[in-house]
């Protein structure tokens, strides 16, 4: 955390410092105007150390009330014409749950096609779908190109970004089998991670931020309300809210909890007693159960998540609890992903027919 203080030179003249840390080092840069520390301190408690002193370099003097990322999208939205209520509403959401945090507060004249590309990645990292990837990337490549109209940028720094395959291919629903193949391959100590994340269909980041006072084992539930979440600075991960910024309470079988080990401080940690991390996990323990398995097409972590809503929805769940269960900002999320697996409205509608038919058909119901 950043704090700024006021101090005095020999000569009795005021500049004001920031102070932070950064690769366990105390810093401090010193301003002469209060508005710049203010305004670099909020930076650094945003993005981090590193990534802020990288923007306040590219700054190149800029005022500190030039207009940033995220205030220059609220502005397009604000001003779009001719789009639905329902679509402005899905451009706010993705400013707000995926925007904001990683680029919003980068001044919009120093963004940059680096900055957009560690945003695509770490997106498909976290489990995005390409078409969700897509439709992200797309708003904000129009925002760019009228901040570039408005002559406020040069150039539209999203323009040319590689993105990941759209293809709903990409989703993998494990099968019972399937999953029963991969879990005996995970190394013994990792189980009850696997487990989990296929039983709660939380995000990684959620999970690996539980806390054992997050869950009620006599009640069954696990109460989600913060993820880890990728920085840029040295520290790699900060703690954060949700995606959605809700917190929800989920059920989850007891028989996956009392496998799990409430003498942590987080509920799962790695061999060393610390949090853990998604790259690691995937590169030490997933990619090589799935060598061993032979699965194909090889799933993500994050497919872990779509299997448990397959799960549910073919043992006849209703989508919206399982929209709840998961998760989601909006049942729509929900119906796009899965929708072709729910047969359990498709089943009811039909029966409704059925009987309204034969209601018809009975005699004395013709004229």
């Amino acid at each position: 955390m950043a704090t700024i203080r006021a101090r005095k030179r020999k000569d009795g003249t005021v500049y004001t410092s920031v102070l932070y840390r950064a690769d366990g080092t105390q810093s401090s840069i010193s301003f002469d105007d209060p508005a710049d520390a203010v305004w670099l301190r909020d930076l650094i408690n945003r993005v981090g150390p590193a990534k802020a002193l990288e923007i306040a370099r590219r700054r190149d003097g800029a005022h500190p009330d030039a207009m940033t990322v995220a205030e220059w999208l609220n502005h397009h939205i604000d001003h779009l014409t001719g789009v639905t209520k329902s679509t402005r509403w899905d451009y706010r959401s993705y400013v707000r749950n995926d925007i904001a945090e990683p680029l919003g507060a980068i001044p919009l004249a120093v963004l940059t096609s680096d900055d957009i590309a560690r945003w695509v990645q770490d997106m498909a990292d976290d489990g995005a779908a390409g078409k969700t990837i897509a439709n992200k990337h797309g708003f904000l490549s129009a925002a760019l190109n009228a901040a570039v109209k408005a002559g406020r940028i040069p150039a539209n720094p999203a323009a040319g970004a590689r993105l990941p395959s759209t293809e709903r291919g990409e989703i993998v629903f494990l099968s019972r089998q399937q999953y029963a193949t991969l879990l005996a391959n995970v190394t013994e100590y990792w189980r009850p991670l696997v487990e989990f994340l296929v039983a709660s269909g939380a995000r990684f980041g959620e999970v690996t931020a539980l806390r054992p006072g997050d869950v009620d084992r006599d009640a069954g539930t696990v109460r989600i309300s913060r993820a880890w979440k990728r920085t840029y600075d040295s520290a790699g991960h900060e703690m954060g809210t949700t995606k959605t910024r809700r917190a929800r309470t989920i059920n989850v079988p007891k028989s996956v909890l009392d496998k799990l080990d409430y003498s942590n401080p987080w509920l799962f940690v790695n061999r060393v007693g610390d949090p853990v991390r998604v790259v690691a996990f995937r590169n030490r323990v997933w990619y090589r159960a799935l060598d061993k398995a032979g699965i194909d097409p090889r799933p993500r972590i994050h497919d872990l998540r779509h299997t448990c809503a397959s799960w549910m929805l073919l043992a006849g769940v209703p989508i919206h609890v399982v929209s709840r269960h998961l998760g989601h900002e909006s049942i729509k999320t929900t119906v796009d992903i899965y929708g072709h697996l729910d047969r359990t409205s498709a089943r009811t509608a039909a029966a409704a027919i059925e009987a309204a038919l034969a209601e018809d058909d009975a005699p004395g119901t013709r004229a």
